[in-house]
């Protein structure tokens, strides 16, 4: 087997059709069964139409082709799409980046698969992007689907009880990181500069305290925070 095979573009790894149950593209799951080295996979999911493709398209450093982008209303992403490309600092893994269809498309309307593409992007993930805009408020938390916060607190539960049992990570608690895009403010609280974990966190737990969200005080223990400003 070839340590990485040869892909030019992504291709869709889980088809998500209207009225259809998603399913696995077979010619993508070829593709990983002929990868020697092991994988380290980072997903990214979040709202429609909120620059995921963008950001897959920088991790995988390219200029032209990669993951498409559209300038319309209408999402161009459908299902999970996977580009397997060499790792940017480790010659011995091959980084598999996936991108997922945007959650809470009204276009699309049908959302039943939802659950599952965000299920399917933690459980394959060694690290989970939640891409948004603006700044993380209670609008933000909002368009953090309730399944999501429940299937990350459970991750994060997960993993806690196993450090506590000195077992080492679970093998299904991915990372996660909360990407803010077109962040303009400055990050200080109580009058003192803050770092963008800082902010994620105090962010978090005064939402969490204002709606008694578990779920999210859960995630202020192992959530990261990466707040761009571009």
């Amino acid at each position: 087997m070839a340590p990485i095979p040869k892909m030019n573009q992504p291709i869709c790894l889980i088809e998500n059709e209207p009225d259809k149950k998603i399913c696995l593209n077979q010619e993508a799951k070829q593709i990983l069964e002929k990868i020697s080295q092991p994988l380290v996979v980072v997903s990214i999911v979040g709202p429609y139409r909120s620059g995921k493709s963008y950001l897959m398209n920088k991790l995988a450093r390219v200029k032209k082709g990669g993951f498409p982008l559209g300038h319309t209303v209408e999402a161009k992403t459908k299902g999970i799409w996977m580009w397997c490309v060499p790792h940017p600092d480790k010659s011995a893994r091959t980084l598999v980046l996936l991108d997922t269809e945007g959650l809470g498309d009204v276009l699309e309307g049908d959302t039943r698969n939802e659950r599952a593409i965000l299920s399917l992007s933690l459980l394959l993930s060694s690290a989970l992007v939640y891409n948004s805009k603006g700044t993380i408020d209670e609008d933000a938390v909002k368009t953090l689907p309730h399944s999501a916060t429940s299937e990350l607190s459970e991750s994060i539960m997960r993993r806690s009880s196993l450090e506590e049992e000195n077992l080492g990570d679970s093998p299904f608690t991915p990372l996660f990181v909360w990407a803010v895009r077109n962040f303009t403010l400055k990050i200080e609280l109580e009058g003192q500069a803050a770092t963008s974990d800082e902010y994620l966190e105090n962010s978090l737990k005064e939402i969490s305290c204002k709606y008694n969200h578990g779920n999210l005080y859960l995630l202020n223990r192992y959530i990261w925070g990466i707040v761009e400003g571009n």
